[in-house]
């Protein structure tokens, strides 16, 4: 149940599990061309090993990062990530989460070849590779192993919905049989690789003292009634390709339950990041017209089960309800998602009547670990977790039987047992048990069955089912994990257990990802150990071998490339596209030498119980394309302020940058926008509404889908729109810090709440991002908690950051400190004492003179956005010239992706140089994809009272402006 994150770009949805098994895109949404996929499986009954070698094709002629992603069975494990470098297989290594995080993002800032695999919800895997040549290849390996938990499953290796595939070629094979084959040219599936595996008088497999077997342990289920009902289900944005399917399955499930109940108490709602009822009633009066309101709402927005669950408690204290069932892949995004915080929730059900809770999982990317969970919590009976694949008729019995809710596994003569016990389980069931240090002839019980394995185990190589040993124990762990009610010293010592077993075993656990760098001395400078190397599993003639590995087997290594720095040519750029800042001997002037901003400025603590002051007075600014430049300053103008003090050249003219010949967007996204900017809301409704139908997960198609609905009144829809960048990418910081600035400017009370909630995951995420703590603060701060807002930006205070990253953060984080203490003792002026204390402890002074800040953020690495302030006078600040005449100074130039960089204005409202035009300008997408970021505003009047507004920005073409609009004071 615990949040799994998930490095993803801004690939299209359409490539997730329910279409597409295996995709390589570009991080603008671009596919690449499946040149070769070649696959190679062992069936071992009761386990399955596969192998993928994927070789895909880069159409684009420049360097682009790719996002990976593949589907997995249910319950599988990674064991294998590697990347062909200069001809050579490189291997992953197992790294800890956020370290490897570290790794990849340091190294691709140095241009060299990382890539990074991790665990996403559920089911899924996904990874960010970098360099992929342009007009070029990468060639990758992934393997995975999975137990095949009923005796009559078969092994499936999914097909269908890949795209055209120059070359396949699979073989499935047993004991060295061949089960399956298939080869193919220029060739689309249709359908999936099936095979059954032998398994006549197979008891299970053993390896030296390692047993693992399959056991059914509850023989017959009696009859449960169901008095009432609620049933819940999930609308959020990831349900949207299996909508319909789901909503039918819906439909059919209630009207087979009210056959035999119709006067039965029944409440269907949806959920996601909003609680919509659908029906309240009897089971009878379901029916087309709430069929029609389920497909209606869409599957949109975040999922926050933490708030359907607070509904059913509030609803059930009403008129209690018996009887809970959550329709839900189990991926939730929002809200409490850690595992002990919704068996908390689904335990207080008790107190709505609630007796039972089942869940019915549905789509091809399923969150089940944590499903299982919460069916067995702590209720007064408990519930079974049901596969949404099954024909309704047995849904329907099996959601009137009753479950057992412990089976303790027993196995004479073992040391360990794994599982110690089967939870939530009905007749028919089975469970692949994992023994370690069995002798000859062991017998498992499982409550009243028992099985003797003196005959039918196969003899087969440990590793694999050493992997099948570490993958039970890590599940039992994160098991034990969610349920621990000794706090997080408790948690953080079962984590730090799975890290290790992960990294020992090489089996990829939601805390660790496989990383894979360039030469030995990266893997060193990270102190990644290498010597000690675990063998890699792999497939020969049909059986599962080893790859040994030596110390000596690794690559040598090379001489590490040094970061690549922003050329001068950026400088020497023609008049219509940067201004040449020329000294007065005419030399250009290199950005490097650009001093750096001067410290913050402070004074003297001030007190005022003034009332907060309204939002600032400029209108949001309407989407309209790139603006006409407007006269260029005068020539000649010297460079003022602290830059004019120091040893360097002094500007000596500054032409106007702006052209009109580039346009910020391109394609339907610059359909939608322009019909905004044209006031034809309903062309661009349309527009959005069928290109999110066509591609139900492009972020761009979410982002002109809400900007549509703002533009019609439609708030809520907006937010949800919005939501859904949480929901497809929960695990990406940056898209979350992005939909959250979507959210903030819906303002309303949904938008608001789940923007926090994002920010606050975001910073847990990547806390080594300034923005996500910055983000976090300000938005505790417009919420009315002061002093939540100063802890989460202490907490940026005391981060540390990637040398040569974020130039001017530290600055730009102490500043708001200053101004959060402001606003926090306008509200609380006894807190005096604590402020100053804090304010001194993080190095920061209270800000308590008026100032204007311009604040740019994008929320793409390794590129590079301009910002532009042009003021009523003529001036025109930008990364050459940093200052206004009229007052105010850029702090710092980010070329690295992300930002913040800020301009700010030490002046009261009625000495600026308004109005000031603000225009953000896409010098370098780079390999990272569409610029797409927010410009904040902070007007202060120096006593405490901060306005906000929020202008978010999307910039498509390489070169282009984008108009951010007028601040008018």
């Amino acid at each position: 149940m615990r949040h799994l994150l998930v490095a993803v770009s801004l690939a299209s949805f359409a490539a997730l599990a329910e279409d597409a098994p295996v995709s390589l895109t570009a991080s603008d949404g671009s596919g690449l061309k499946l040149a070769s996929y070649t696959a190679r499986a062992v069936v071992e009954d009761p386990l399955a090993f596969t192998e993928l070698t994927l070789v895909f094709e880069n159409p684009q002629p420049r360097v682009i990062e790719g996002q990976f992603r593949v589907t997995l069975p249910r319950g599988a494990t990674v064991s294998r990530f590697a990347m062909k470098l200069d001809g050579r297989w490189q291997e992953g290594e197992v790294v800890e989460k956020q370290a490897a995080r570290r790794a990849y993002e340091d190294f691709l800032h140095r241009r060299q070849d990382p890539a990074l695999l991790e665990q996403a919800a559920g089911n899924e895997f996904s990874a960010r590779v970098f360099p992929i040549p342009a007009n070029g290849k990468k060639e990758l390996v992934v393997s995975w192993s999975h137990e095949l938990t009923q005796a009559d499953a078969p092994y499936v290796l999914p097909l269908k919905g890949l795209p055209q595939i120059g070359a396949l070629d699979v073989e499935v094979s047993s004991g060295g049989v061949s089960l399956a084959s298939l080869k193919k040219t220029t060739f689309v599936p249709d359908k999936d690789v099936v095979a059954q595996p032998p398994r006549s008088g197979r008891t299970g497999l053993r390896a030296g003292d390692l047993i693992v077997t399959r056991v059914k342990a509850v023989a017959a289920s009696s009859p449960e009634p169901m008095p009432s009902l609620l049933v819940m289900v999930d609308t959020s944005a990831s349900r949207a390709l299996g909508y319909g399917a789901e909503v039918s399955l819906v439909q059919k499930l209630v009207e087979r339950l009210g056959k035999s109940a119709p006067a039965m108490p029944l409440v269907v709602v949806a959920f996601d990041q909003t609680v919509q009822v659908i029906h309240d009633g009897a089971s009878s009066g379901f029916g087309s017209a709430q069929v029609k309101a389920l497909k209606d709402r869409k599957a949109l927005g975040a999922s926050n089960l933490s708030l359907a669950l607070a509904w059913a408690l509030e609803r059930g204290k009403k008129s209690p309800l018996a009887r809970v069932v959550l329709v839900t892949d189990g991926v939730f995004t929002a809200g409490d998602v850690e595992g002990d915080q919704l068996l908390a929730q689904v335990a207080r059900l008790k107190g709505a009547g609630v007796q039972r809770l089942d869940a019915i999982a549905v789509g091809g990317i399923r969150e089940e670990a944590g499903l299982k969970r919460l069916v067995t919590a702590k209720l007064p009976k408990t519930g079974a977790l049901l596969d949404g694949d099954s024909p309704v008729e047995e849904l329907a019995r099996r959601l009137s039987e009753s479950t057992v809710a412990k089976v303790p596994v027993t196995a004479e003569g073992a040391k360990v047992v794994w599982p110690l016990a089967l939870e939530g389980v009905q007749a028919g069931d089975e469970a692949v048990v994992v023994l370690e240090g069995a002798g000859a002839a062991p017998v498992v019980k499982a409550g009243g069955v028992t099985l003797n394995l003196a005959q039918g185990l196969a003899g087969i190589e440990k590793p694999l089912l050493q992997r099948a040993w570490a993958q039970a124990r890590i599940q039992a762990l994160l098991d034990q994990q969610d349920r621990v009610a000794d706090g997080p010293a408790q948690k953080q010592k079962l984590r730090d257990e799975i890290v290790t077993l992960s990294e020992m075993h090489r089996v990829l656990s939601p805390y660790t990802a496989l990383l894979v760098l360039e030469t030995e001395a990266d893997y060193a400078r990270f102190h990644i150990d290498r010597k000690a190397l675990a063998d890699i599993l792999t497939v020969e003639k049909g059986r599962v071998g080893l790859m040994h590995r030596a110390p000596e087997s690794v690559a040598a290594a090379k001489q590490p490339q040094a970061p690549v720095q922003r050329a001068p040519e950026k400088l020497k750029k023609s008049l219509a596209l940067k201004a040449d800042v020329a000294d007065k001997d005419g030399a250009l002037e290199k950005k490097a030498e650009m001093p750096s901003a001067p410290e913050a400025e402070g004074g003297e603590m001030a007190e005022s119980k003034s009332s907060s002051e309204p939002a600032m007075d400029a209108p949001r600014p309407a989407p309209v394309m790139a603006a006409p430049a407007p006269p260029p300053p005068p020539p000649g103008r010297p460079m003022a302020g602290p830059e004019a003090s120091r040893s360097r050249p002094r500007a000596a003219e500054v032409a106007d940058p702006m052209p009109t010949s580039k346009e910020p967007w391109e394609g339907k996204f610059k359909t939608v926008m322009v019909a905004l900017a044209a006031k034809d809301t309903q062309k661009a409704l349309d527009t959005a509404k069928a290109w999110r139908e066509e591609d139900a997960g492009d972020v761009l198609a979410l982002v002109a889908l809400g900007e549509a609905l703002e533009a019609t009144g439609d708030l809520e829809r907006a937010a949800r729109a919005y939501g859904s960048i949480i929901d497809l990418f929960p695990g990406r910081a940056d898209l979350r810090r992005f939909a959250g600035v979507r959210l903030e400017r819906v303002k309303n009370d949904q938008g608001l709440s789940l923007a926090a909630d994002t920010y606050a995951k975001a910073a847990e995420q990547r806390p080594d991002h300034p923005a996500s703590h910055r983000l976090l603060a300000f938005a505790l701060l417009r919420a009315g908690k002061p002093e939540e807002a100063f802890a989460a930006i202490e907490k940026g205070l005391a981060q540390q950051y990637p040398d040569g990253r974020f130039a001017g953060a530290r600055q730009i984080l102490a500043e708001d400190a200053g101004l959060i203490a402001a606003a926090w003792l306008k509200a609380k002026p006894g807190a005096a004492v604590d402020v100053r204390a804090r304010l001194s402890k993080v190095g920061a002074v209270l800000e308590d003179k008026p100032s204007l800040r311009f604040v740019l953020t994008w929320e793409t690495d390794a590129n590079d956005v301009d910002f532009h302030i042009l003021d009523a006078k003529g001036g025109h600040a930008f990364y050459g010239a940093r200052e206004l005449p009229s007052g105010g100074l850029l702090y710092a130039d980010v070329t690295t992706g992300y930002g913040p960089e800020c301009f700010t204005i030490r002046k009261p409202r009625g000495e600026r140089a308004a109005p000031y035009r603000l225009r953000a300008h896409y010098y370098s997408r780079g390999p990272m994809g569409y610029g797409m970021g927010k410009l904040e505003l902070i007007d202060h009047d120096g006593k405490g009272g901060l306005s906000f507004e929020e202008r978010p920005y999307v910039v498509m073409v390489d070169q282009a402006f984008v108009d951010l609009g007028v601040v008018a004071r």
